[in-house]
C-alpha cells in the first residue's frame, strides 16, 4: 500500500514536471514570436519599452511566487469561513503554493530570457549603424548589464514586500484571479 502510494506520488510530480516543461515551451514560444513579430521593425524605444514590460512581469511574478509561498494558510481558512470575497482562491493557491511557485518561475524565467532577447535586438539595431570594434561590443555589455541590473533592483525590492505583505499580495492575486474564473 505504502508503494503504491509512492509510485503514485513519483507519477504526479513527472506529470506535473512536464506540465510546466510544456508551459514553459509554449509562453516561450509565444512571447518569442510576439516580441519577434513588435521588435523587427520597431524603434530602440519601442524595444526598450518591450524589455521593460519583461522585466516588470519577471519581477511580478517572482514577487507573487514568493508571496504565495509566504502566505499563512490558516489566515485564509478562517477568512473563507467569514466568505471573505477571495478567501477562497487565496486558500487554494497557498495549499498549492509548490504548484504557483512553479507556474511564477516558468513565467518570470521566460519573461527574464526574453527580456536579454530583445535587448539583443537593440543592439544589432546600434552595431548595424556602428563603426569599430570596441564600441559594438560596449554597447553589447552595457545593455545586458542594463537588463540584469534592472532585473535583479525589481526582484529584490520586491522580494521584501513580498515576504512582508505575502497575505495581502496573495489575498489581491485571489481576486484578480476570481475576477476571471468567478470562483468563491
Amino acid at each position: 500500500m505504502k508503494k503504491d502510494k509512492q509510485k503514485n506520488s513519483k507519477n504526479k510530480l513527472w506529470i506535473w514536471s512536464v506540465k510546466i516543461l510544456l508551459l514553459a515551451v509554449f509562453l516561450s514560444l509565444s512571447f518569442s514570436l510576439i516580441s519577434e513579430i513588435v521588435l523587427s521593425k520597431a524603434h530602440i524605444v519601442i524595444a526598450i519599452i518591450v524589455i521593460l514590460i519583461f522585466i516588470s512581469i519577471s519581477v511580478l511574478f517572482d514577487m507573487l511566487g514568493l508571496a504565495v509561498a509566504s502566505s499563512n494558510v490558516e489566515d485564509f481558512a478562517a477568512m473563507a469561513s467569514r466568505k471573505v470575497k477571495g478567501s477562497k482562491q487565496a486558500l487554494s493557491l497557498t495549499k498549492n503554493a509548490d504548484k504557483v511557485g512553479s507556474v511564477c518561475d516558468v513565467i518570470g524565467d521566460v519573461c527574464g530570457i526574453l527580456s536579454g532577447a530583445a535587448g539583443a535586438s537593440i543592439v544589432a539595431k546600434i552595431i548595424i549603424n556602428a563603426s569599430g570594434e570596441f564600441l559594438p561590443i560596449l554597447i553589447a555589455s552595457l545593455v545586458s548589464a542594463l537588463i540584469a541590473g534592472f532585473t535583479i533592483f525589481g526582484k529584490s525590492v520586491f522580494k521584501s514586500f513580498a515576504i512582508k505583505s505575502a497575505n495581502s499580495i496573495t489575498l489581491k492575486f485571489a481576486k484578480f484571479i476570481n475576477f476571471f474564473t468567478h470562483k468563491g
